[in-house]
């Protein structure tokens, strides 16, 4: 985007939906000031409990409250079942965020010595943080995540020797500027043995002391979850449920931040059902916030989730998400359904006499907080409650939000915190957790029915010696879990070869056959691949099996499959994903043979995908609309691409020995696609570059501050580029919305806006205040 883009951004704050017209002048008296909430007195643990809803047939008691634990935010087990717990104790000391850059953040470790499930010692590992937000046992010690931090608590042989006196940093983390819920979060070690967080677009490892780091999909806001497949599930705080249907790796490497079943809404047209009003809420005076009866109508703090993979739940809640939602003082419950590559969920509500339906589990306590969930390592449910009045950071606290905390004294007390079980009643919880050393043992406990279990083993045994032997016996024989797990185990160790990878393949269940290929696909053949792609029933086998086809593109037998691909990919989204990621590297070649017919929208993003990946193609690609007279739309379709890429925020203009004669065509038709793309390349003596006006000194500095505060503010929800992120926010980059009358760019700042609206032709229905 231009100087002029950016300072005009600068004055849109984050759009959390981008909406539709501008608000009339508020009314005397807001809807949310009609409704008398009833006080929101500091409760104690025994009390807070006789004021949840809980689901029929569950029950909830504490398992840490103050002193023991203060303002949890996140929570992780080590192999002895100790409690490692984030305290983010200097969020919002008071209604206005002053002293949030204090230095009291801590990590603690909370040990039940008695083993009744109830933690009765604390031990503070590491003090004097700024907010740290993410905690995770890996093999090499304690992960600690403090923006902008990355810190490695070292320790071996167990829980007992983490030493966070000798912390080392491996590297930057949440380092983001702007609010603390718009940063790295999360931490969780996935099934194919990669670190990842919401909030982030890059995946860790530690190796060797080091940190290897990744580029990977950009994914939610506070939050993430995998299920028993690895696939990633995460939210917005407007959006209770978004997910991945596949491996987005080889998308991820062809620079294409979008694609259908990737960061894809999982949950739709999301309501919440609280048990009492709500007018402590961001935007309680926007219409339709609220419901009728005044409870909150939509998310609009949708925070951790668990994918519930525990066994003390019993049948029926195997593809249970759990997400919180602290704004409603209530944790809702989803249950997801799989359809070849679509994934999508159901919301469970139950009936009740007063409310009509409620959540899983809510509260009349206004300071029950819920921020985050775990399956826990007996099986149960682990709700985080911060337990404040106040859980809106002050960048996107609103007035009247801010005077309703003050009014009815929601600004105090602080230092408080709860961790919650919740369980089936009349099913048993597991006492003493044991987790064995011996090889055998752990193979064996790769098919637990509890997934903490089973990703624990996974984690253990890649620095276990001489395991192959019993992993494989495990991929022969073992339950499903117990292979799909034993199939990532060897990939992780680096000893997933071809005979084993095919082992995998030859399996019976599918979801094994599936992590053979995404665990070995680089051992894998061409032939091997291709033959998935024609044998398999399965369209996850055969979406990947064309996903993997990028190392072996030069390959002839792959490159006429893949042009036939091209061919028949005109109405499958995911196909076409799939054949451009296959296509990776040479995207030119398939331009200057692509075939009659195919999709039309495809040359244009095989062209911006080759300027993405290798920048030096840009010259050729022009030679490609050159050599193609006659077919404009294929031309324009090329020329649209590239002028795509012009609008990323990194883009730099192709350097051309001399300018190119295409640039002198007299195809009128053509006249508006080459001057947008005239934009992508320079050329010695180019006048384009001359005519370029620089900025004064004062207008520079004006520039930088309107960049910082949309880096800050707006590229949260509408992305660094202002293309916008999926799902989130619309793109703001060439939207008529911005470009258009300044009049009206003034009105959405002074009044909001609300949706339902057309940007491009995208629909968004939101709110922005």
């Amino acid at each position: 985007m231009t100087a002029w883009h950016f300072t005009r951004l600068a004055l849109i704050c984050c759009w959390l939906l981008f909406p539709v017209e501008v608000f009339a002048e508020a009314e005397e008296k807001p809807f949310y000031l009609t409704l008398d909430p009833p006080p929101a007195p500091e409760l104690s643990p025994r009390e807070a409990l006789a004021s949840f809803t809980l689901a029929p047939g569950f029950t909830i008691a504490p398992v840490a409250v103050e002193p023991l634990v203060e303002d949890p935010v996140a929570i992780t087990w080590d192999e002895a079942g100790n409690l490692y717990v984030v305290e983010m104790r200097g969020f919002m000391p008071d209604a206005y965020g002053h002293g949030e850059d204090e230095p009291v953040g801590m990590i603690v470790r909370l040990i039940d010595e008695n083993r009744d499930g109830i933690y009765d010692k604390r031990e503070v590992l590491l003090d004097s943080l700024v907010l740290p937000r993410a905690v995770a046992v890996v093999n090499e010690g304690l992960l600690v995540g403090e923006p902008p931090h990355l810190w490695l608590c070292p320790g071996s042989n167990g829980w007992r020797s983490i030493d966070c006196s000798r912390k080392v940093k491996l590297g930057e983390y949440g380092n983001q500027p702007g609010s603390v819920e718009h940063a790295e979060n999360g931490l969780i070690l996935a099934l194919d043995n990669w670190m990842y967080s919401a909030k982030s677009e890059r995946r860790l490892k530690v190796s060797g002391g080091e940190l290897v780091v990744e580029p990977t999909l950009f994914r939610g806001q506070w939050g993430i979850a995998q299920d028993n497949l690895g696939r990633l599930f995460y939210n917005t705080n407007s959006n209770l449920l978004m997910g991945d249907s596949y491996d987005a790796q080889p998308v991820i490497a062809t620079k294409t931040s979008a694609a259908p079943g990737l960061s894809a809404l999982v949950s739709e047209n999301d309501e919440m059902f609280a048990v009492r009003v709500n007018p402590g809420v961001n935007r309680a005076y926007v219409p339709g916030v609220l419901k009728p009866d005044g409870r909150l109508n939509r998310p609009t703090s949708a925070s951790g989730m668990a994918m519930y993979r525990g066994d003390q739940f019993g049948s029926g809640f195997e593809r249970d998400v759990y997400v919180t939602e602290p704004a409603a003082n209530a944790v809702a419950r989803l249950q997801v359904s799989y359809n070849g590559l679509e994934i999508s969920s159901e919301h469970v509500t139950y009936p009740n006499a007063e409310w009509g339906q409620v959540e899983f589990l809510a509260s009349t306590d206004e300071r029950f907080r819920p921020v985050n969930v775990y399956t826990g390592p007996d099986g149960a449910l682990y709700i985080v409650d911060m337990y404040r009045g106040i859980i809106q950071d002050h960048i996107f606290l609103t007035d009247q939000l801010r005077d309703q905390a003050l009014e009815r004294g929601l600004d105090k007390p602080l230092g408080r915190g709860r961790i919650w079980r919740v369980r089936r009643e009349e099913r048993p919880v597991s006492g003493d957790l044991e987790i064995p050393n011996g090889t055998a043992e752990l193979v064996e406990m790769l098919g637990h029915p509890n997934g903490w279990h089973r990703d624990t083993a996974q984690r253990l045994l890649l620095e276990t010696r001489r395991a192959r032997r019993s992993l494989e016996r495990a991929l022969k024989e073992g339950s499903e879990l117990q292979q799909v797990h034993a199939i990532w185990t060897l990939a992780g160790r680096e000893e997933l070869d071809t005979k084993l990878t095919h082992l995998g393949l030859a399996q019976q269940s599918v979801d094994v056959r599936l992590a053979a290929l995404q665990a070995g696909h680089n051992v894998l053949e061409a032939g091997d691949l291709l033959a998935l792609i024609g044998q398999s029933e399965d369209v996850r086998l055969t979406h990947h099996a064309i996903l993997y086809l990028a190392p072996h593109n030069r390959n002839e037998v792959v490159e006429e499959r893949l042009l036939a691909l091209f061919a028949d990919a005109t109405d499958d989204a995911y196909r076409k994903v799939a054949v451009l990621a296959a296509a990776r590297g040479r995207e030119v070649v398939f331009l200057e043979r692509w075939p009659d017919g195919g999709a039309a929208d495809l040359p244009g993003r095989l062209a911006a995908q080759a300027l993405r990946v290798d920048p030096d193609s840009g010259g050729t690609l022009l030679d490609v609309v050159a050599g193609r007279v006659g077919a404009q739309e294929f031309q324009q379709a090329v020329l649209d691409g590239v002028f795509a890429v012009t609008r990323d925020r990194d883009f730099e203009r192709v350097m051309l020995s001399e300018a190119h004669s295409i640039f002198d065509s007299e195809d009128e038709a053509l006249w508006q696609a080459l001057g947008n793309a005239r934009r992508a390349f320079t050329w010695p003596g180019d006048d384009l570059a001359a005519n370029a006006k620089p900025l004064t000194p004062i207008q520079e500095q004006a520039r930088q501050r309107g960049a910082e505060y949309y880096s800050a503010r707006c590229a949260t929800c509408h992305g660094e580029d202002g293309l916008g992120i999926g799902s989130l926010a619309p793109r703001l980059a060439d939207s008529e919305w911005v470009t258009g009358p300044s009049e009206r760019l003034a009105r959405v700042i002074l009044h909001g806006l609300k949706g339902p609206i057309s940007v491009g032709d995208e629909a968004w229905d939101g709110v922005m205040p």
